[in-house]
């Protein structure tokens, strides 16, 4: 008994001194790279923030916008760190629940095909606290924004009502459902890295970057919540400097960046009503991708591979029969890629996936990695119902909120004693 209570004592001692080890260890890797009012940011911190979102975004991190990237996401640091210390003094009572909304939002926002979220978050290797710390943020924003400003914000129900009824009076006119991304330039990124940033992000979302997402993180107006969308608009009240650019595009086009007033925007076509019909690209499509690794490059193998899947996949009509063979081929990639909008997948494949119907399938597409096949397991029919009062009242309080609420985060950039102890 005594040999066994040395021995035990003789383990933790060790593993004391492993942990503490482990802790000057871990403590030298990290840096205080800024503080907001005394409060810490770390170089941990930035790296996390920067993984979150380019994993999330579909953005890609290369040596020419690195630094960029990393001023942004810095700032994006700073910026939580005065909304959640603004929100904790003036909301205190709300605390509790505000913590308890930005993990609902979490859940929905990583579940969407119902996966476990955290399953999910842990193949992007992002800790949940890094988005919960995000997600706080801006809850707490909307909160403080909302209640500072009430007054601007009364006649938002009035508004959408006269809306709505212009809208029924004129449901056979063209409408156009819009998202947006609006960047303004920051204390970080001047007007010339911001017209860049958004050449980058046009570009990454014709090659099948998230919108959504990219506005959830970038984005200055209130649509950023509702990943950029706008809503539904008459396309004879959209602005002239812009009627022709947008009416010109189809569901799922991005628009290259347009100079409005200072602020660099971007819109997508999410939806369109001609005669009070959807269009056809605002279906909801269930898609799934066979896949046949390859290691050779070479044309002639490539043609014999599409010829093999050709004739592999002739009498496949279902989706479960389509999986087994993908199983066999012993492919690393996700056989299913989920339900979604037949807009939002880039261009190219969008182009490829319109006419199918429910358990039809592409020919031989050719990848870097191999070849793959795309089958369509599901495909509704848009609704075309009017949109509700409270989505319209929403869609109004957004573009009150977008001028409120930069006009007073600046506010409170200048009154925090921000210290920046890195250079990009």
């Amino acid at each position: 008994m005594r040999l066994f209570l040395f021995m035990l004592r003789i383990t933790a001692i060790i593993t004391l001194t492993m942990m503490t080890l482990s802790t000057r260890v871990y403590a030298a890797d990290i840096e205080v790279i800024a503080t907001v009012d005394g409060i810490p940011i770390t170089n941990h911190d930035l790296e996390q923030r920067r993984n979150m979102l380019i994993k999330t975004t579909g953005l890609r991190l290369t040596a020419e916008n690195q630094d960029q990237i990393n001023r942004d996401v810095l700032q994006m640091l700073i910026d939580d760190t005065i909304k959640i210390s603004e929100g904790t003094a003036m909301l205190q009572d709300r605390i509790d629940a505000v913590d308890q909304g930005a993990d609902r939002l979490i859940d929905s926002t990583f579940s969407q095909n119902n996966e476990n979220p955290d399953e999910v978050l842990a193949a992007l290797e992002i800790p949940r606290e890094v988005i919960h710390k995000k997600f706080k943020a801006d809850i707490f924003w909307a909160s403080i924004v909302n209640n500072r400003f009430q007054g601007q914000f009364a006649n938002a129900e009035a508004e959408a009502e006269v809306e709505l009824e212009r809208l029924k009076q004129n449901l056979e006119e063209p409408h156009i459902n819009l998202d947006e991304i609006v960047l303004l330039p920051e204390p970080s990124r001047n007007y010339a890295a911001t017209i860049n940033l958004a050449n980058q992000m046009v570009n990454a979302i014709r090659k099948g970057a998230d919108f959504g997402r990219i506005a959830q993180q970038y984005s200055a107006a209130g649509s950023a919540s509702n990943g950029g969308n706008i809503g539904w608009v008459l396309e004879s009240r959209i602005d002239t400097d812009i009627y022709p650019i947008i009416t010109s595009l189809k569901p799922g086009d991005v628009t290259d960046p347009i100079d409005r007033d200072g602020a660099i925007t971007i819109y997508r076509i999410k939806g369109r009503r001609d005669s009070g019909r959807a269009s056809p690209f605002e279906a909801e499509i269930i898609l799934t991708r066979l896949f046949y690794p390859m290691t050779t490059s070479d044309d002639a193998s490539r043609l014999e591979a599409a010829a093999k899947l050709t004739r592999d996949t002739n009498t496949i009509t279902t989706c479960q029969d389509l999986e087994v063979l993908n199983n066999s081929y012993g492919s690393d990639l996700p056989f299913l890629l989920g339900s979604m909008p037949l807009y939002s997948l880039a261009p190219n494949l969008r182009d490829l996936i319109a006419p199918l119907e429910a358990g039809m399938k592409t020919g031989p597409v050719s990848f870097n990695e191999g070849m793959a096949i795309f089958m369509v397991c599901d495909k509704s029919v848009p609704s075309t119902d009017l949109p509700s009062i409270e989505a319209l009242k929403q869609t109004i309080q957004n573009r009150y909120f977008s001028i409120l609420s930069q006009r007073y985060l600046n506010q409170l950039r200048r009154e925090a004693v921000v210290d920046i102890r890195i250079n990009f």
